[in-house]
């Protein structure tokens, strides 16, 4: 695929956009909303937050890029405040989120937008979303057993941002690529 050259410092101080108010509105909203239907499994010692997939969507422009990182860390910012987790949710989760989709979006501008970008930006969000949720958050904050929270983090993390979030990346992938066919 040809994949147009991007450059981390013009993107992040081009003007924004309509189009990008637009895109972090509803890349928020779908973050609120997953994560609120899905509550029971996006909380805990074990947890799959299934909105965690939309943290790969600033790895591709088309996709959202930096409306897609904002809309994420606001989606998950409101999230934080009715966590049942409290401040400490809402801090962490949002140093976590900041760290994690500017390593994607900066990720996706490094590596081309190649697959292998999109496995390396994947694993790296989830390893600083276990250290800060379940090391920091769950572990130290909460005292759960050190190995409980961070495997139940990780595990739940590789689910939502390595396997759902690349098939999100793929798919999208699959279907712009079709459109721009016809």
């Amino acid at each position: 695929m040809n994949y147009p050259e991007r450059n981390f410092k013009s993107e992040l101080t081009a003007r924004w956009s309509l189009g990008e108010t637009i895109k972090t509105s509803i890349i928020a909203a779908l973050y609120i909303g997953l994560t609120m239907i899905l509550a029971p499994l996006a909380y805990g010692i074990f947890q799959i937050r299934i909105s965690e997939a939309l943290g790969m969507l600033p790895y591709d422009r088309k996709y959202g890029g930096r409306a897609a990182a904002i809309g994420v860390v606001l989606g998950g910012t409101i999230i934080g405040f009715i966590s049942p987790h409290g401040i400490a949710d809402l801090l962490l989760g949002i140093i976590s989120g900041i760290l994690c989709l500017g390593f994607v979006w900066w990720a996706g501008i490094a590596f081309k937008g190649n697959n292998i970008g999109k496995i390396i930006a994947s694993i790296i969000f989830s390893l600083i979303t276990t250290f800060f949720i379940g090391y920091l958050m769950l572990h130290i904050v909460f005292q759960a057993p050190l190995w409980e929270a961070i495997l139940g983090v990780f595990i739940g993390e590789i689910i939502s941002v390595v396997v759902l979030g690349f098939g999100l990346l793929k798919g999208l992938e699959a279907t712009y690529t079709r459109r721009k066919k016809k």
